[in-house]
């Protein structure tokens, strides 16, 4: 009987533990439920059944096209999981944080972390993202990408956007 209940409690744990801090999605990105969610909110075709094939590479590129991220340096990988939780992100209106750098107070950062795993984050600047995938950092959320570098802590973040690019300081404004 203990050794039942002990692996009960395990279970127990396990399952209470599995979901902490990562929040799972009803539909799997990228999946045929999930294309026809993102297609219901962003409407690729006229109403009466012409259109592309919702999921296909055709819809992908007017779903780019509507969210106007289409042909922008950095976009993740059609049908990735970034690329389909950016496209949700952007669909469902989420608002990114928004960070303000010293080196430009014009061109703010927007930030959209995303739930994949492992833990991503696309950053667009201008007219260039930035996809970064989450590093081991003894404080505070780093996460690093092509020609790309963010640290977040407490609100302040250290960024390197460009190959040979000096560090900015950039915080937090929503």
């Amino acid at each position: 009987m203990y050794r039942f209940l002990s692996c009960i409690s395990l279970l127990l744990v396990t399952t209470a533990c599995a979901g902490v801090g990562s929040p799972a999605p009803s539909i799997a990105l990228c999946a045929a439920g999930w294309a026809q969610g993102v297609e219901s909110q962003l409407q690729t075709g006229d109403g009466r059944g012409h259109g592309p094939d919702i999921g296909s590479d055709e819809w992908q590129s007017v779903v780019e096209f509507r969210l106007g991220i289409r042909d922008l340096p950095g976009l993740p990988e059609r049908g990735s999981a970034a690329w389909c939780a950016y496209v949700e992100a952007l669909a469902d209106d989420r608002m990114p944080v928004i960070f303000a750098c010293d080196d430009d107070a014009a061109t703010k950062l927007a930030v959209h972390f995303l739930p994949t795993e492992p833990r991503t984050l696309i950053a667009r600047r201008g007219d260039r993202l930035a996809l970064m995938a989450q590093q081991r950092s003894a404080s505070g959320a780093k996460y690093a990408g092509d020609d790309a570098a963010l640290w977040e802590h407490h609100g302040e973040a250290t960024v390197t956007w460009g190959a040979d690019a000096p560090e900015m300081r950039c915080r937090v404004t929503r």
